[in-house]
């Protein structure tokens, strides 16, 4: 995993409109990362997949979660899906998008 549990902000399941975590939906995360590459490593490598490319008819064709690390922030595929959200960046991500 190329991220820590720590830095979940949201997490989207494979066809949901709504994140795992609260409140977000498939249009926070495209206002947040569009044609944003989703991020395969650690390193910040991409494979040129972007997050609109992941969305088809208003839901997530992949797992993803989103992360908060060092103040930027990333959207990864979901390769692990018990990853736990943190209720706190939770809601820093919410008011971030508003």
């Amino acid at each position: 995993m190329a991220y820590k549990e720590n830095e979940v902000v949201a997490k989207y399941t494979k066809g949901a409109f709504f994140s795992d975590c609260g409140e977000y939906n498939v249009q926070d995360l495209l206002e947040m990362f569009d044609e944003t590459e989703i991020t395969v490593d650690k390193l910040g490598n991409t494979d040129g997949v972007t997050v609109n490319d992941c969305i088809e008819n208003d839901l997530v064709t992949k797992s993803l979660v989103v992360t908060s690390e060092c103040d930027d922030m990333f959207c990864y595929y979901n390769n692990d899906e018990d990853v736990p959200c943190s209720l706190e960046l939770d809601y820093e991500f919410q008011y971030q998008s508003e």
